[in-house]
C-alpha cells in the first residue's frame, strides 16, 4: 500500500472517495482509523415543508402586509 502524507490543513486524497462524499470516521484504536460512508446531512426544510409549517403555526398576522409596511417605514 502507498503511504498518503496529511497536508497542514488536516486533510488527506483518497483517490477512490468522490468529492462531495459524506464519511463517518471511527477510531478504532492505536493507528487505525475506519471510514463509513453515510448519507448527506439535511441542511433545512424543502419549501414544500416550510410552507406546511407556516400553514399549521398557530401564530396568525393581525394587520395586512402593507400596514405593517407602513407601521415600519
Amino acid at each position: 500500500m502507498k503511504a498518503i502524507k496529511v497536508d497542514d490543513a488536516h486533510r488527506i486524497r483518497i483517490p477512490a472517495l468522490r468529492p462531495g462524499d459524506y464519511y463517518t470516521p471511527e477510531v478504532l484504536g492505536g493507528n487505525d482509523v475506519l471510514l463509513r460512508k453515510v448519507e448527506s446531512p439535511r441542511h433545512g426544510p424543502t419549501y414544500a415543508e416550510a410552507m406546511a409549517a407556516i400553514d399549521s403555526s398557530p401564530l396568525r398576522f393581525t394587520k395586512s402586509w402593507d400596514a405593517i409596511k407602513e407601521e415600519t417605514r
